[in-house]
């Protein structure tokens, strides 16, 4: 994998001054996000883990967020669960086939490339030509099937805790695995979008998306004109962390409006 610097696409570590404020703050960037390890939170607040944890069940205790192993967040369990893999994926299938091909121009021979898990990015998957010399990282269970029946694309799978709901692999070990790697370009998925930026059905599938966004040097988003009327989902990141936008032409023009104010190219696909 390449060994180019990695990109950011989190916050500044926040400063704060007393606990009570601090709790405060973790409140509201958990409200913004949707959900956060509590690594993550440890990370971003620069206390520990234990202290996180502490701060985590006091807010908790007061109504202000739920617990989660290992997180917190501010949806319901089944929000956070997302919806069956099957339902989405017979959704705008067209147009998820004719984003997946018009992608393909930003493939070029010898490239290392990652591939999330979505519905969209399966289909990215299926189309991807073999006599380019390809290495692709994925956590995406639909894309490493795919992949297998292209013995010419070298495949890293970034393996973890199997998800049935989304069919992707998470956890501690698909971290650790996404840590030790760099790549060209990212193909990214998401289940809604707004003017906030990007976002997806589950606090794991979140935290997956944010941490291969940090060893990309490029992210392009692949994502139906649908997902702009998707709410209620984890944040993943904002708009400045997307390079590109590859979606179908029903787009609205106010959306196009928000996406060059945030520098976002956008490319449009007939369906």
């Amino acid at each position: 994998m390449s060994n180019s610097a990695p990109r950011s696409s989190g916050p500044q570590r926040f400063a704060y001054g007393s606990a009570p404020e601090r709790r405060d703050r973790i409140a509201q960037y958990v409200s913004d996000q949707g959900y956060c390890t509590i690594a993550e939170l440890s990370r971003e607040f620069g206390v520990s883990e234990m202290t996180i944890r502490r701060d985590v069940g006091l807010l908790e205790v007061g109504g202000r967020l739920r617990g989660f192993h290992g997180g917190a967040g501010s949806l319901s369990a089944q929000d956070l669960n997302g919806s069956p893999y099957d339902d989405r994926d017979r959704v705008m299938a067209a147009a998820k086939h004719a984003i997946a091909l018009r992608a393909l121009e930003f493939v070029h021979e010898n490239s290392v490339i990652a591939i999330d898990a979505g519905t969209t990015a399966a289909q990215f998957a299926s189309v991807l030509p073999e006599a380019l010399g390809l290495r692709v990282a994925t956590h995406s269970l639909s894309a490493v099937t795919a992949l297998a029946r292209k013995p010419e694309v070298e495949v890293n799978c970034l393996g973890g805790v199997l998800h049935p709901e989304s069919l992707s692999f998470a956890g501690p070990s698909t971290l650790a695995a996404i840590s030790n790697i760099q790549v060209d370009t990212l193909f990214l998925a998401a289940s809604g979008l707004n003017d906030r930026g990007t976002f997806c059905g589950t606090g794991f599938d979140a935290i997956t998306k944010r941490a291969l966004i940090e060893v990309s040097n490029r992210v392009i988003l692949l994502a139906d004109s649908s997902k702009f009327m998707t709410s209620a989902m984890v944040k993943v990141c904002e708009w400045d962390s997307i390079d590109t936008l590859v979606i179908d032409n029903d787009i609205d023009p106010d959306q196009v409006s928000m996406l060059d104010r945030a520098g976002v190219e956008i490319i449009t696909v007939e369906v």
